[in-house]
C-alpha cells in the first residue's frame, strides 16, 4: 500500500508492539509501545526503613526489590525529616532497576498529558522554552491562573497550537487522576500500582500533524479519533523487505556508512564507545577530503543510533584523527544540532585533549535492545503459560 506522506508514524502490533517514526526511507525513532519498564508509573508504597547516614529511604512499592528514595530531593526539608518507617507514600519511578541497582523513586510525582504535566508536589507554572511567541506565552499563563490549581504545572509545546477547550478537557482529566491518587493514600493494601505511564505514546503528540499507519485496528482507540489513521494489515517494520534490514541494524554492533566506512558501537554499563573506521571507504580526492566526509557521515549516523538504541551514560566517540579546528567545530555543530530534539537530557562536551569526543546522556531506562529482548522473553513465557492452561482444560 502507498501512503500520501513520505513521513509518518507507525504502530506495528506484532508482539512486542512497536511505535515509531519513519522519515523518507529511514526509521528515525522506535519504542516499545507496552513494555516492562516501570519508569513513569505511580505507586502507593510504604517506607520500610530510613538510613540517615546514606541520606535515603527504602520503599516497598510492590515489586521484588525495594526502591531507593533519595532524601536530598525531598522538599521542604521539614517534611524530609518527618519521614519514618511504616509511612504510606505516593512515589513515581524515575529510573529502572539496572542490574545491581534498585529502582530510583521520587515523591515528586507527575501526571503527563499531551499538552500539560501536573506536578502535585511542586509550585508554579512553567512553559516550554519552545513556545517563543510572547503573546501566546502570556495567554497560556492567564489561562493557568484561571484554574483552581495552586500546585505545579508544565505547559508543553503542543499547547501553543491547540484550542483552549482541549486544554480545559485535559486539565479536568488529569485533575481527576490526581484526586483519585490523593484519596487512595490511606487505602489498603499499602502497595498498589495507581497509574501506568503509556510508554511510547509521547511520540504521537510530538508529531501530531503526521498520519499514523497501523496494522491492527485495536490501536485506533488509543490513538484518538482526530488523527489521520491509515489501516494497512500488510505493514510490518520487522517483516517487510523495505524495513527489515533497517530495523535489524539497530541491534548490530557495526553500522555501515554511505561512503563505505562504518561505526562500531561497543556498549557497557558505565560507558559506550563508538569507533569510526574507514573500512572499504571509496578513495576519491585527498585523504583530508575522505576524512572530512567519513567523520561527517559518522556524526550523523551516531546521533541517529544514540536515540534509536537509547544509549546513555558517558558516550565516547573516536573519530578518524587529523582534524583541524574547523573540522572539529563542524562535527560538534552537527552533533549538537542532531541531539537538539532529543527527549532525553543530553550534554555535548566536545573534543578532549586526546582527540576523543564526549557526550553524556541521562540514563532513564535500559537500552532499546535490552528492552526488546526482555519484552520478547516475557511474551514467549506468557504464550507458553497460555498454551499450558489451554492444554490442561
Amino acid at each position: 500500500m502507498k501512503y500520501n506522506s513520505r513521513d509518518y508514524l507507525f504502530i506495528d502490533g506484532e508482539a512486542p508492539s512497536l511505535i515509531g517514526l519513519i522519515q523518507g526511507d529511514e526509521i528515525t525513532a522506535v519504542h516499545l509501545l507496552s513494555k516492562d519498564s516501570q519508569v513513569g508509573n505511580i505507586y502507593r508504597g510504604y517506607v520500610k526503613n530510613v538510613l540517615p547516614a546514606m541520606d535515603c529511604a527504602f520503599v516497598d512499592f510492590g515489586h521484588r526489590d525495594t526502591g531507593y528514595l533519595p532524601m536530598k530531593n525531598i522538599y521542604p526539608k521539614e517534611y524530609r525529616e518527618k519521614i519514618k518507617g511504616g509511612d504510606t507514600v505516593i512515589v513515581e519511578v524515575k529510573k529502572m532497576p539496572l542490574r545491581e541497582k534498585r529502582a530510583v523513586l521520587s515523591l515528586d510525582y507527575s501526571l503527563r498529558g499531551e499538552y500539560l504535566v501536573l506536578l502535585p508536589e511542586s509550585r508554579g507554572v512553567r512553559l516550554s522554552k519552545k513556545i517563543d511567541d510572547e503573546s501566546i506565552r502570556n495567554a497560556l499563563k492567564e489561562w493557568a491562573k484561571s484554574l483552581s490549581w495552586d500546585r505545579g504545572m508544565i505547559i508543553r509545546t503542543e499547547a501553543a497550537i491547540c484550542d483552549r477547550s482541549h486544554l480545559d478537557r485535559e486539565f479536568s482529566y488529569l485533575y481527576d487522576i490526581y484526586d483519585t491518587i490523593e484519596k487512595s493514600r490511606q487505602f489498603l493494601p499499602p502497595t498498589k500500582l495507581l497509574r501506568t505511564q503509556d510508554h511510547g505514546l509521547d511520540i504521537l503528540s510530538k508529531h501530531g500533524d503526521l498520519p499514523v499507519v497501523i496494522n491492527d485496528k485495536r490501536f485506533k482507540e488509543r490513538i484518538g479519533e482526530d488523527r489521520n489513521i491509515i489501516v494497512d494489515p500488510s505493514f510490518s517494520i520487522r517483516s517487510m523487505a523495505k524495513w527489515r534490514s533497517k530495523f535489524n541494524a539497530i541491534f548490530s554492533k557495526t553500522v555501515a556508512l554511505p561512503s563505505g566506512g562504518n561505526i562500531v558501537i561497543n556498549t557497557a554499563e558505565a560507558c559506550q564507545v563508538i569507533d569510526v573506521n574507514s573500512g572499504s571507504v571509496k578513495k576519491s580526492g585527498s585523504f583530508s577530503d575522505m576524512r572530512r566526509r567519513l567523520n561527517r557521515e559518522a556524526a550523523e549516523m551516531l546521533v541517529k543510533h544514540i536515540k534509536l538504541r537509547n544509549l546513555s551514560g558517558m558516550i565516547v566517540v573516536d573519530f578518524v584523527h587529523g582534524m583541524d579546528e574547523g573540522e572539529r567545530k563542524d562535527i560538534t555543530s552537527l552533533i549538537e544540532e542532531g541531539l537538539k530534539d532529543d527527549m532525553v537530557i543530553t550534554t555535548v562536551f566536545g573534543f578532549t585533549a586526546m582527540g576523543l569526543f564526549e557526550i553524556a546522556r541521562q540514563r532513564r531506562d535500559l537500552r532499546f535492545e535490552e528492552q526488546y529482548e526482555l519484552a520478547k522473553r516475557h511474551h514467549q513465557e506468557a504464550l507458553k503459560e497460555k498454551i499450558k492452561r489451554e492444554n490442561s482444560l
